[in-house]
């Protein structure tokens, strides 16, 4: 028996004659629902799934022929039925994203619906659970001067003790407070009108591969809520420093939803989910304070790479995973300036966790610290680096006028 579609038959003359054929004239009731399945749906279900979405699209059907009035109604109704597929596909994902680990999520869609509800009950809740990490300050007088401040590699959840580094969420909360505070005195040192700050990726640990999962305290989602909570709480803090604030987000390798690199697309990361969440508590923060914060948030890149302008010099920044200090001041400043009629000065890579600067062609390539310091799988190799965080001061004279390396006790 020929299922396929005839010549000249529309989608919803198509989709009626299997529905039909199975329910009504019962011309294919021999076959099971599952068969039938991938001819009316486009996709195979299991059997008792497709009975219930055999008996859900007839009863539309039927709705569909007794109400329809003229041709002109047809294109309408052949809509409404197929976002009535489309709504009843985004409720099916959804129940699965409840059910499953999110790097056997199929469908983006319908995972970041059911994140943003998640993470949305628990916007209330965090503030308790993490505990209020700074205190209020004064900020002083501002002249020309722009701070960037490199947030980078903080693996919020990793758990390590070893010859070198001891590492956990709550030892993770005192070292951002750390930084946090020295940065803003430098901050008011050197009276800076704005800052940018810049999220290189990697804030919390994941679980892309099993050492990671074994070196976590924390679920990879809570980890995503508590980390995405304590920069928030950063941001607001530095915020009173400075006149403006600009936050730039790309995303690490550690929040990818798929544990094998190969199988991976890069841009399917959780990270790019902070965005979001900052936005939600700036906006609270300024509801219960009545004041604007002036805080704003760079839209999502269609890439992994940051540009912004400080003091009018081009910088350049992105995770680091797939680029090289010493190869990227000539690989990047070639291709932004190509693309975008850009001239980098500066590029501000992570990943590596540790310091490290080289220049070429007049491009400043650095890698910035890591707040993690040494993990298990630098301790078995013997490699240290101080844990840290990067704090630049740009002049429009100058450009680079100081760079602060701050370190973590």
């Amino acid at each position: 028996m020929d299922l396929s579609r005839r010549q000249n038959e529309s989608p919803l003359d198509y989709h009626k004659r299997i529905i039909y054929g199975k329910l009504r004239d019962k011309s294919l009731g021999d076959l099971d629902y599952s068969e039938l399945s991938d001819y009316a749906y486009g996709q195979h279900y299991s059997s008792d799934v497709s009975r219930r979405m055999f008996y859900g699209s007839k009863r539309t059907l039927d709705l569909v022929a007794s109400n329809q009035k003229d041709s002109r109604a047809s294109m309408n109704t052949i809509n409404e039925l197929d976002a009535k597929i489309d709504e009843f596909k985004r409720e099916k994902q959804k129940f699965f994203d409840q059910r499953r680990e999110y790097n056997k999520i199929q469908a983006e869609a319908g995972r970041r619906e059911h994140l943003y509800e998640r993470l949305g009950q628990a916007a209330d809740e965090l503030s308790e659970t993490v505990g209020d990490v700074f205190a209020g300050q004064t900020a002083l007088d501002v002249c020309d001067n722009e701070a960037v401040l490199v947030f980078s590699d903080w693996h919020y959840g990793m758990v390590t003790h070893n010859t070198f580094n001891t590492y956990n969420t709550d030892i993770c909360k005192e070292r951002v407070q750390e930084v946090v505070t020295k940065a803003s005195s430098r901050i008011a040192q050197n009276k800076c009108s704005k800052l940018h700050v810049v999220v290189l990726g990697d804030i919390f640990h994941g679980a892309i591969h099993a050492s990671a999962r074994v070196a976590s305290e924390e679920l990879t989602a809570d980890q995503l809520m508590q980390a995405s909570e304590i920069l928030a709480q950063a941001i607001i803090f530095l915020s009173q420093y400075v006149e403006e604030t600009h936050i730039y987000i790309t995303y690490g390798n550690h929040a990818r939803t798929v544990q094998s690199k190969q199988d991976s697309i890069h841009r399917d990361n959780m990270e790019r989910l902070i965005p979001w969440w900052l936005k939600t508590r700036i906006l609270a923060e300024e509801r219960v304070s009545g004041e604007s914060l002036n805080i704003n948030i760079a839209p999502e890149s269609d890439t992994e790479f940051l540009l912004l302008n400080v003091c009018g010099h081009d910088i350049c920044a992105a995770h680091g995973d797939l680029d090289s200090v010493k190869a990227s001041p000539r690989m990047l400043s070639t291709l932004f300036h190509k693309k975008y009629g850009k001239d980098i000065e500066y590029i501000l890579l992570g990943d590596k966790h540790h310091r490290e600067d080289f220049e070429e062609l007049g491009v400043t390539s650095m890698l910035c610290g890591a707040l993690c310091g040494s993990d298990d799988y630098a301790n078995d190799k013997r490699l240290f680096s101080t844990p840290s965080q990067m704090l630049l001061i740009f002049n429009p004279e100058d450009g680079l006028d100081a760079e602060y390396r701050i370190k973590c006790n």
